[in-house]
């Protein structure tokens, strides 16, 4: 029992407690328990008759950028213990997906009291209301070393890599990369490798997730992630919509776009702010 706790201390929450790299183990762990947490939401969500759509996936977009700001806010050490551990993987998964959850079911309800006509709309909004205060208190308490430079060198590229996938997107037979929720999830893998490029190797910051850090060892530079995550983005979008045309329910399909994006752009966009606010 006690080689049980010690291995559970030193491969899970003595990562939590020091915010240091993932290793084998707790990187498989989260990985697992995301997809479980995934379809646990989906059954939850069809039970409520919530319908999960493409509008559904582009509205809870804000609660990603949502956490991936509250990440950068325990980066900044802005959080005591044990406050800032909610705020470390896994934790703050839990964290977030109740505020979201949470605020998905008061603005239903306040549709079907006619307080508001659209709880989707509200739903998004109030993301997008939480990611704001959480970047003006970035603001307020981390006031320099900032780099606005980053923006440019980190957000035109992915932008002009996602435009170009469009536009090739009929000549490979893959139109659907034109709609909203894919042409976001081919952005965020393109701005999560390019922000880990430009963090690790031109400013100095760690890579701490294993297989990117073994890739960036192996090649000598992390450029190489970039083509190769569009790669895999791109072959896993051709396996969902594969997969889609089989099934007449689609909520599994846009379940996992969302988490697709959810892996892609809170690395990204956490990466981008840290950068950004010299974090």
């Amino acid at each position: 029992m006690s080689g049980l706790i010690d291995f559970i201390n030193r491969n899970f929450i003595e990562g939590i407690i020091s915010d240091t790299s993932y290793n084998h183990f707790d990187m498989i762990t989260y990985v697992i328990i995301l997809f479980l947490g995934v379809y646990a939401i989906l059954k939850l969500l069809n039970k409520l008759s919530i319908k999960i759509d493409e509008e559904f996936v582009v509205a809870t977009i804000p609660y990603v950028f949502m956490g991936s700001v509250f990440r950068v806010i325990e980066d900044a050490n802005l959080l005591k213990p044990p406050v800032k551990y909610f705020f470390i993987t896994p934790l703050i998964y839990f964290v977030v997906f109740a505020i979201c959850f949470g605020i998905l079911l008061l603005t239903r309800y306040l549709e079907k009291l006619k307080k508001i006509s659209n709880y989707i709309s509200a739903y998004a909004t109030s993301g997008v209301v939480l990611s704001l205060a959480g970047i003006a208190i970035i603001v307020y308490y981390n006031p320099s070393n900032w780099n606005f430079d980053i923006l440019v060198y980190s957000l035109v590229p992915a932008i002009i890599l996602t435009e170009i996938v469009k536009k090739v997107s009929p000549a490979i037979g893959m139109t659907y990369l034109r709609s909203r929720m894919y042409s976001f999830a081919v952005f965020s893998f393109a701005l999560d490798s390019l922000t880990t490029y430009i963090g690790v190797d031109l400013m100095g910051y760690t890579n701490k997730h294993p297989f990117s850090s073994f890739l960036t060892s192996f090649f000598g530079t992390g450029a190489v992630l970039v083509p190769l995550s569009l790669i895999l983005v791109l072959i896993i979008i051709l396996l969902l919509e594969k997969d889609s045309r089989e099934e007449q329910d689609k909520g599994e399909k846009y379940m996992l776009a969302l988490t697709l994006i959810v892996l892609g752009f809170s690395m990204g966009a956490r990466n981008l702010l840290a950068m950004v606010f010299g974090v």
